[in-house]
């Protein structure tokens, strides 16, 4: 009795151990690998910014908002205040009205309004 206990035993050990690998256990996520996450998350968060900084520190664009009475040193201090999804949609916004401007774009009207748009957004957010 005894030993049919014990080979019992012995299969349910080894069907409990051999079992999660067998069937593919998750995998752990080590720090490093969570590390390299948070690093690659904050490389992208501070590229955004410094595409939506460098537009507004343009020389049109600072025209264009003395123009109108905008503030753009209070919009460059709340660019450091973006995140998620508001960083990354302003950052297109700001990488797109910069490449039709360094292009020379004949389409000026819709620069303006994107520009606009991006202090405007920039500065109510930080309200």
């Amino acid at each position: 009795m005894t030993s049919k206990f014990r080979i019992v035993t012995c299969v349910l050990v080894g069907l409990l151990v051999s079992g999660p690998l067998a069937y593919g256990a998750p995998t752990v996520a080590v720090q490093a690998d969570l590390d390299t996450a948070i690093a690659r998350t904050l490389d992208q968060e501070d590229a955004a910014r410094t595409t939506i900084t460098t537009l507004l520190q343009r020389e049109e664009v600072r025209k264009m908002a003395e123009g109108r009475g905008l503030d753009l040193r209070r919009a460059e201090a709340a660019v450091g205040t973006l995140q998620g999804d508001e960083l990354q949609r302003l950052s297109l916004l700001a990488a797109r009205a910069d490449a039709q401007l360094a292009g020379g774009d004949q389409i000026v009207s819709i620069s303006l309004v994107t520009l606009l748009l991006i202090v405007v957004i920039v500065i109510l957010l930080t309200r």
